[in-house]
């Protein structure tokens, strides 16, 4: 009981100095400037579709990304979409500043890729989680949330990114746990850091005022049945998650040891397990197709 205690106190202490620490980077990135600029531009009724693609198109990186959701065939637009006009045409307003802002504040911090953090993957990662929990909620009727879903998809991950950027010597430590000592990557983090990329990624969406969901999608996306809001968002995007891990699509190897959250059962009308591993293996081409179809 000593021993739980003390172990318990010493992951405390460890917890407050990342947060600490967290809360003295100065370059936290802020939300990106398109962001406010396409919502502006939306807030006016008479905008033009002509206008609109300017704005975003005015950064090539992201001009790139957005076509390359567009096309996504867990995105499920019927057509190719070839211009950033036409895909506000076939998408709408709406839709398109929500893939505007999923990957604006993904790219907002910026990375350099090694042995550690791929940032291609990473972003293919990204893309098909938010593309497929997007997809997910309107296969199940929930319409009314894809867009969240969406947006909460592509950066559920996005606490990753931080630990990585500002804290890159104890990430390499949680990678060596992993590695050398066959941690379980929430274990090593929590060893680490005192917390997870779950409670980091709840640390930026709070910085960035996001919705409240998106915040408790970012820190419950593993284990969504903990969540004591509305768990349906978090359990589609958890689907979602791991799903990748099952097909070895998009995936990212610091979700290899993902395990599959039963209560999502319940949260999604799913009467058995069988009838959910149905449902995950009719997604298997869709992944496939998305994964192979993905530029950056």
């Amino acid at each position: 009981l000593m021993e739980q205690k003390n172990k318990g106190s010493d992951l405390q202490i460890k917890r407050q100095k990342t947060e600490t620490a967290l809360n003295g980077i100065r370059s936290l990135p802020l939300i990106p400037k398109v962001v406010f600029n396409v919502t502006k531009l939306l807030s006016d009724p008479s905008v033009s579709t002509n206008i609109l693609a300017g704005e975003i198109g005015k950064d090539q990186g992201l001009t790139t990304k957005v076509l390359s959701i567009a096309n996504s065939p867990l995105y499920g637009l019927q057509r190719k979409v070839t211009s950033l006009e036409f895909a506000i045409i076939v998408l709408g307003f709406k839709e398109m500043s929500d893939i505007v802002t999923a990957v604006s504040l993904t790219d907002a911090i910026k990375v350099t890729s090694d042995k550690f953090f791929n940032q291609n993957d990473f972003w293919i990662h990204s893309l098909v989680v938010g593309t497929a929990a997007k997809h997910i909620s309107h296969h199940l009727g929930h319409y009314d949330i894809g867009s969240d879903a969406f947006v909460a998809g592509v950066l559920h991950d996005i606490g990753i990114q931080i630990l990585y950027k500002f804290f890159n010597t104890q990430f390499r430590q949680v990678a060596t746990l992993v590695n050398d000592k066959s941690y379980k990557f929430e274990d090593a983090e929590k060893e680490i850091f005192g917390l997870t990329h779950q409670n980091v990624g709840k640390f930026l969406a709070d910085k960035w005022n996001l919705p409240e969901i998106l915040g408790d999608v970012l820190q419950h996306h593993h284990k969504p049945s903990e969540s004591n809001k509305t768990k349906v968002i978090p359990s589609i995007v958890h689907l979602a998650d791991y799903m990748t891990q099952t097909f070895q699509v998009g995936n990212f190897y610091w979700d290899d040891d993902m395990k599959l959250d039963e209560g999502i059962n319940k949260e999604l009308n799913f009467k058995s397990s069988t009838e959910l591993d149905n449902f995950i293996q009719d997604y298997k081409d869709l992944y496939l197709q998305t994964a192979t179809s993905t530029k950056i």
